[in-house]
């Protein structure tokens, strides 16, 4: 089933190209994988030691999940395919790990293991793609944990299941459409311009608000450089008035100048537990008041960091 879903990709849109398409593989480039469906570039990826151990393993949990299901309930591996339409770029082709009267399956086999289903986005898109495409409301996403030593001998502990309802997902799913609908309008652009760069391929408003932010930045980079002058020339006003004894004076114009003197650096004696200490030498005690505390953890907002280019003599 790998080959036949290889054959012809670049004519079609899969279901691994859609965390492509929305920046969520490490694996391959939004842009690269525009020039491969533009002809412009060769996929040359033909597999790994890990997609051969996922191919092996698959099978393997689909007929372990099938153990206990029976008529329609049973999951079958299956294709899908249309045609590109007039006018459309690509058409749609799909494999399916597995899929019953109801229900989308799909069977992953990785090293990062997470308690929580949208900790895997990168595959919850490809199954929501397929639900959608199916017209299933049902997904079950299988995630085997692959062990280091690539044993195929499968382990049952080794497999977390994802039950998904497509109702619950109307946010992704309006996002995965927005990638796609996005992929096909560069794509577009890239066929009819074989020269193009993956920055003239982005949307107008990135550099408009770029522009906006670079214009604030020399504002602001002009604005420390005052600061920093009134830095020192107050400096140098309390070292004149403090020579002179003037304590107060007020401007022509009203402002009114106080001379705020320095304050001697001090010490004070307090008392704190040495914890340190009571530990060394009463540890009964010291384990004795020990307690569990859940301590939170701040999260830290993202950014963006802007990069000025360096000027002619700059390493």
């Amino acid at each position: 089933m790998q080959d036949s879903v290889s054959v012809d990709r670049d004519k079609y849109l899969g279901g691994s190209d859609i965390p492509i398409i929305m920046n969520l593989s490490p694996f391959k480039r939004r842009f690269d994988l525009l020039l491969e469906k533009a002809g412009y570039k060769a996929d040359e990826f033909t597999g790994n030691i890990y997609t051969d151990y996922g191919n092996t393993l698959e099978p393997i949990i689909r007929d372990w999940i099938n153990a206990g299901l029976k008529g329609d309930d049973i999951f079958k591996e299956s294709k899908h395919t249309r045609e590109a339409k007039d006018g459309e770029p690509l058409g749609v082709r799909i494999h399916l790990d597995g899929e019953n009267a109801d229900t989308v399956l799909e069977i992953k086999t990785t090293s990062h293991i997470y308690e929580s289903v949208d900790d895997y986005k990168l595959y919850l898109v490809q199954l929501l793609y397929y639900m959608v495409l199916t017209g299933k409301e049902s997904g079950l996403l299988a995630v085997y944990e692959r062990p280091e030593d690539l044993s195929t001998e499968f382990v049952s502990d080794k497999l977390k299941l994802f039950n998904i309802s497509l109702c619950d997902y109307d946010g992704l799913i309006k996002e995965i459409n927005e990638a796609i609908e996005h992929f096909l309008e560069d794509l577009k652009k890239v066929k009819d311009n074989p020269f193009i760069t993956e920055d003239e391929l982005l949307p107008q408003e990135i550099p408009d608000i770029t522009a906006r932010i670079i214009a604030f930045e020399s504002q602001l980079n002009y604005l420390k450089n005052v600061e920093q002058t009134v830095k020192a020339e107050k400096a140098k006003l309390k070292r004149v008035m403090e020579s002179l004894g003037v304590k107060t004076f007020k401007t022509p114009n009203g402002y009114r100048l106080t001379l705020v003197e320095d304050t001697p650096a001090s010490s004070k004696t307090v008392q704190e537990l040495n914890i340190e200490k009571l530990k060394a030498e009463h540890p009964k005690i010291y384990k004795k008041y020990l307690e569990d505390k859940t301590v939170g953890i701040s999260g830290k907002a993202g950014y963006v960091k802007i990069t000025a280019p360096k000027q002619e003599g700059e390493k």
